[in-house]
C-alpha cells in the first residue's frame, strides 16, 4: 500500500478539486496502541464567504478561523453539540474553505491487526467516522503534512485501482443545498443514502 503523505500543496487548490480526489485515498491514524488506515469513500466541500453552509460564511470567528490559515491543517468540529466532525483545510492561506470527511472503511489496523482485516468496518457519516477512529477537538489543528510520524496524514491507497466516483448536491445541511459539492465512491456500502440524482464529476 501506498506510505507517502500527500504534500501541502494536494491541499492547497479548489475544496472541489481536493474533495473529489480524496475518494479512494486512505487515512492513516496513528494512536497510542495502533496505526489505522481508512479508505476514504464520501467528502463535502466546503467554501468561504461564497458558501451560506459554510462555518466561514461571515468571516473569521474562533471556531471558524482555521479555515483561513494554511492547507492540510485539521479542523474539527462538534455538530449540533452531538457529535465530532472532521475537515482538511484547502486552498492558500487567507482564503477560507474545507473537506468534510464524510465515511470511510477501516482497511488495515497495525499491529494490532497485522494486516487486512478479515471483515472491513465501515463507517457511514462524519459523526460515526470521528467516534470509531477516536477523533476529537483534541485533532483541531493537527498537521496532515508533518509526515508519517504525525498524528494522522493522507496517502494513495496503493492498489492502482480506478475508483468511480459519483457527485451530488450536499446532504444534512440546510443552506447552500444547491452546491453539488458532495463526492462519493459510487457502490461503497458506507456512502450515505443519496436523496438527489447524480451530476457528472469535472474528470
Amino acid at each position: 500500500m501506498g506510505s507517502e503523505p500527500f504534500a501541502r500543496e494536494f491541499f492547497e487548490r479548489d475544496p472541489d478539486l481536493v474533495a473529489h480526489e480524496l475518494i479512494g485515498t486512505h487515512l492513516v491514524l496513528r494512536g497510542d496502541e495502533a496505526i489505522v488506515r481508512v479508505r476514504i469513500v464520501e467528502t463535502e466541500a466546503y467554501g468561504g464567504l461564497d458558501d451560506p453552509a459554510s462555518h466561514s460564511f461571515r468571516g473569521p470567528t474562533p471556531r471558524s478561523r482555521i479555515m483561513f490559515g494554511p492547507p492540510g491543517y485539521v479542523y474539527v468540529y462538534r455538530s449540533y453539540g452531538i457529535h465530532w466532525c472532521m475537515n482538511v483545510v484547502t486552498q492558500p492561506e487567507g482564503t477560507a474553505s474545507a473537506v468534510l470527511i464524510r465515511a470511510g472503511e477501516i482497511v488495515e489496523i497495525a499491529p494490532a491487526g497485522a494486516g487486512p482485516r478479515a471483515a472491513s468496518v465501515m463507517l457511514r457519516g462524519p459523526g460515526v467516522f470521528t467516534r470509531e477512529l477516536g477523533i476529537t477537538g483534541a485533532d483541531n489543528g493537527e498537521d496532515c503534512c508533518e509526515g508519517v510520524g504525525g498524528r494522522l496524514y493522507f496517502t494513495r491507497s496503493g492498489d492502482d485501482e480506478d475508483v468511480p466516483v459519483g457527485r451530488s448536491l450536499r446532504i444534512g445541511i440546510t443552506r447552500g443545498r444547491e452546491r453539488p459539492s458532495r463526492y462519493f465512491q459510487i457502490g461503497h456500502p458506507a456512502v450515505s443514502k443519496n436523496p438527489s440524482p447524480n451530476v457528472p464529476t469535472d474528470g
